[in-house]
């Protein structure tokens, strides 16, 4: 089952992937708002699992309390520049049975599955640790911010928008207006893509704006949420 949905908290998209393993799945992989989840196994099917798929081992429940047992998602939001830093990450937390799922060194949003019943709820030891993900979230928005604000300035001089009226101006095949007929469909169809092109070089600049926008907004959002979290504990 594939899914799709953007998220810019991570407790809302915490409890919306939970929600939905709670219903009898778990996530197999998410990235860039692109969720893949798959049924659990019931008791009937665990051994063919677990025998068809030796390289991904999907936790089984073992007794009565265990039937209970969901693989719950954690996530946490983590850049690396080295390989060795990320994995020594992920090592941490298999070692206290949080298994990553989805994510990568420089991709930021990282998902973890709980592997057994009696690890933490909790990925993170104190509330302080937990809230900090929304600090690394605004530093990441700020800096694509900062980015795309020079690209707004340099390309700001080009901006423009065709008016209503000056609209064939986009159009640069001499005497196209004053053809007729089969003749003037082709030549308005052959013009047509490179007319679109420069309408859409010409509204390039309040594109990268707009997106500055959003980035910016994104990483006060983000910065508020850390507050709040911090305040709270």
């Amino acid at each position: 089952m594939t899914k799709f949905k953007l998220f810019i908290n991570i407790d809302k998209e915490e409890a919306w992937i939970n929600n939905i393993i709670s219903q009898g799945y778990r996530l197999k992989k998410a990235s860039c708002g692109k969720y893949v989840f798959e049924e659990l196994p019931t008791d009937n099917s665990a051994e063919t699992s677990s025998s068809t798929n030796k390289e991904e081992k999907i936790p089984q429940p073992g007794n009565t309390d265990r039937e209970r047992f969901l693989p719950l998602v954690r996530m946490d939001f983590r850049l690396f520049s080295k390989k060795e830093d990320f994995m020594d990450y992920l090592t941490l937390f298999e070692d206290y049975g949080w298994r990553h799922i989805s994510g990568s060194k420089s991709e930021g949003n990282q998902y973890f599955e709980k592997t057994r019943p009696d690890c933490q709820e909790e990925i993170f030891s104190d509330s302080p640790s937990k809230a900090a993900r929304y600090r690394r979230i605004s530093s990441s928005w700020l800096t694509l911010f900062a980015i795309y604000l020079p690209l707004v300035v340099i390309y700001w001089n080009n901006f423009h928008l065709p008016s209503p009226t000056g609209w064939k101006g986009l159009f640069y095949t001499p005497g196209l207006w004053e053809l007729s007929g089969a003749k003037f469909l082709l030549a308005f169809l052959f013009e047509l893509p490179f007319a679109l092109g420069r309408m859409i070089g010409g509204v390039f600049p309040l594109m990268l704006l707009v997106i500055a926008i959003c980035y910016g907004y994104f990483s006060l959002k983000t910065l508020y949420w850390y507050r709040k979290e911090t305040k709270n504990h």
